[in-house]
């Protein structure tokens, strides 16, 4: 009873923002048109035509697909990101403090991904400028942006961001950049500590609401871990040791004996199974990780989409439909992506997810 009180506000916004997702009309326009171009500019209408009209029209630090032009994919992206982020922490406001709690974590993807393109452009020796540009939460106003303004360091960086879990994630894995001069610390650093703390906060959960994020978040993150020890175990230099180190012990799956398994040598298609997922045995290791993670992101759609249609109230139908949105997002995605590769209407279809009737 409870519950259904502080969740209420909730549910009616997630209605609400849910009829705001793209419908079959907008999708065949969207399909019909000639190019990349058109495609966004038939998205202006819709909910991210504002975060289109904002969005600088530089590139991004990801390469666009072949004939699509780099500047529209960026714009592109960069909307989808920041509707997301902006959504995710408009409605996690509105949760129970321990939802909340996660919610708010879930959304800290978006920094993870920011810190992520400056530690890069930083090492690499890009333009800050251009990835400045790129990201979704460190706008000009952040501590860190400032900070980078003032020194262009990974120093700044480090700075910028003060106290706080990032702070401390990437303060640990300094020394060790330092020293062997290799950004990928950092990022494993940063990806750790996101994963730990949506496993701490899914926990902290009861009943329902555990059980919904569970399924949900937890599920896939547990392939991920998979999916991450096994693309560790390929990278040239990095001992099994390094590969339990780099993984999360705690996953909501299989977790540190997983883990442990993988870097001693075991079979990507046991371990898969194990978490309910059976690969084609007829394919190499790196078609089968493509297609574990193809798996994940569509049973992961079809479980929010069955929540959905379940008890309006508790966060199970925020996380669903946040997933919705960032599925959304990935077919929109790919759509653009696509449509520079003058395919016909069959297997434009089939690139993307989303049933277009």
């Amino acid at each position: 009873m409870f519950a259904a009180v502080g969740y209420a506000a909730v549910q009616a916004r997630v209605r609400a923002r849910r009829s705001r997702l793209i419908g079959a009309p907008t999708w065949q326009r969207l399909f019909a048109s000639p190019d990349a171009e058109r495609v966004v500019d038939a998205l202006l209408p819709t909910a991210y035509g504002p975060y289109l009209s904002l969005a600088s029209a530089t590139p991004s630090d990801r390469r666009a697909a072949p004939g699509v032009d780099p500047a529209t994919a960026a714009r592109l992206e960069r909307a989808l990101q920041r509707r997301l982020d902006d959504e995710t922490r408009g409605l996690a406001k509105l949760l129970p403090p321990r939802a909340r709690d996660l919610v708010d974590w879930y959304a800290t993807a978006a920094l993870v991904q920011d810190l992520k393109l400056l530690i890069r452009a930083l090492h690499f020796e890009r333009s800050l400028t251009d990835a400045l540009a790129a990201t979704t939460r460190i706008r000009a106003e952040h501590p860190v942006a400032q900070e980078l303004a003032r020194s262009r360091t990974m120093e700044a960086l480090l700075q910028g961001l003060g106290r706080g879990p990032y702070a401390h994630a990437l303060g640990q894995a300094w020394e060790r950049y330092r020293l062997e001069g290799r950004a990928f610390y950092l990022e494993i650093a940063l990806d750790l500590t996101f994963g730990r703390g949506l496993v701490d906060r899914i926990e902290a959960l009861g009943g329902a609401d555990r059980a919904d994020a569970v399924a949900l978040l937890g599920r896939p993150l547990a392939r991920g871990n998979l999916l991450s020890a096994v693309r560790y175990r390929a990278l040239a230099g990095v001992s099994p040791e390094e590969i339990v180190n780099f993984c999360l012990h705690r996953d909501l799956g299989g977790g540190l004996a997983m883990v442990q398994r993988v870097a001693a040598g075991a079979s990507l298609w046991a371990e898969a199974a194990n978490l309910g997922v059976r690969l084609r045995p007829d394919q190499d290791e790196r078609a089968a990780l493509l297609e574990l993670e193809d798996v994940t992101l569509r049973e992961q759609r079809a479980a929010a989409t069955v929540r959905i249609g379940r008890m309006p109230f508790g966060i199970g139908l925020v996380l669903a439909y946040l997933i919705e949105l960032s599925a959304e997002g990935r077919d929109l995605t790919t759509l653009v992506e696509a449509k520079g590769q003058d395919l016909d209407e069959t297997d434009l279809r089939r690139r993307v997810q989303r049933e277009v009737t």
